[in-house]
């Protein structure tokens, strides 16, 4: 089993993979999978037939964008479903796909329904403000600095919640590869800052420039900053499905709804 969307409309069902892609128990601790138990079955894009074998799947669900020209021989090792989409924007679609795949479209319509009672939440708590803030959502990693677009799965949940955007984040793509020089794109009235909350090479690296960029003199200059408006959230905002989206609604209702 493989694919971020795949794996955690699976964990959101209740049931456990016996195998995933490498790093990604790591990367997404929000679904507190058991690293040392799930075999490691290769880097995404890149799965490893013979540890797939070994594990004698019942079913292979994955995206088409990890499997590419693997299906035919991951067909030979179990029935395998291999959903199509945009991972970041038809997560819904993707996880109602994965539910028929596995005779869970009870469970989908409740996860559904549940989002959109603490979508409502949200959109009703924002309405009632006295001013709308704009929510940015930015990523500091070492050489990629930019910010969250529409085309994002944040920028869908933040869509589906009638949050408003900055300029610069009110688009597919927002400001990409940015220089420290450039930091007023990434401003807003309240900014999320996505941290990876973990104690892996590529956690301690992103943590490394995030204290750098805060130390830069143009980051004291954002608005964000001097109004002491500036949280720090996890990898749920960068992938996933319904729990991911409603750690998302928790995070908005905390800081700013």
């Amino acid at each position: 089993m493989f694919g971020y969307i795949v794996l955690e409309a699976l964990v959101a069902y209740g049931l456990q993979p016996v195998g995933v892609p490498n790093d990604i128990a790591e990367s997404l601790p929000h679904l507190a999978l058991d690293g040392e138990t799930i075999a490691k079955i290769g880097p995404p894009g890149r799965p490893n037939l013979e540890k797939i074998a070994v594990l004698q799947p019942d079913l292979i669900l994955a995206s088409k964008y990890v499997v590419r020209d693997a299906y035919p021989l991951l067909a030979q090792i179990a029935p395998t479903v291999a959903f199509d989409g945009d991972i970041y924007t038809d997560w819904k679609e993707l996880t109602r796909l994965c539910g028929e795949a596995l005779g869970k479209q009870a469970e989908t319509e409740n996860l559904a329904v549940a989002y959109e009672d603490k979508l409502q939440s949200v959109r009703s708590k924002y309405s009632q403000k006295a001013t709308h803030p704009q929510i940015s959502v930015i990523y500091l990693y070492p050489g990629q600095t930019g910010a969250m677009g529409t085309d994002t799965f944040a920028g869908s949940v933040l869509a589906n919640a009638g949050i408003a955007r900055p300029p610069s984040q009110a688009q597919a793509q927002g400001p990409k590869n940015l220089s420290l020089e450039s930091l007023d794109l990434l401003d807003g009235d309240v900014i999320f800052v996505i941290t990876l909350q973990n104690n892996t090479e590529k956690g301690q690296e992103s943590r490394a420039e995030i204290d750098r960029v805060k130390a830069h003199p143009l980051w004291s200059h954002l608005k964000a900053v001097q109004a002491n408006q500036v949280y720090e959230v996890g990898s749920h905002w960068v992938i996933g499905s319904y729990l991911a989206a409603n750690l998302i609604l928790d995070d908005l209702l905390t800081y700013v709804a």
